[in-house]
């Protein structure tokens, strides 16, 4: 039973990462709402990933996340339709 309800938060987690990327490229062309597009790129290995070199092997590491506000505004509300969802659960 809690695999059920760690799959909804995924899903519903995934959903607000999803609509907020999306909400992100339409605002991004509207001026008055361009606003919302103010965020940042945090992560290792930016802008060059760190590399380590072993002569057979190259591996390259990297991890990087984009947030801005509308992503986040996103988030926060599947996050809260989730909270009102999962009590029947």
């Amino acid at each position: 039973m809690k695999w059920k309800k760690t799959f909804v938060f995924a899903l519903f987690f995934l959903t607000g990462i999803t609509l907020g990327t999306l909400l992100s490229e339409v605002v991004s062309n509207v001026p008055f709402l361009s606003w919302l597009n103010i965020g940042q790129e945090i992560g290792l290995g930016i802008p060059n990933p760190l590399t380590l070199d072993l002569s057979v092997i190259k591996l390259s590491f990297g991890f990087a996340v984009n947030i801005n506000i509308i992503k986040m505004i996103c988030i926060i509300f599947c996050l809260w339709l989730y909270k009102n969802f999962s009590k029947g659960l």
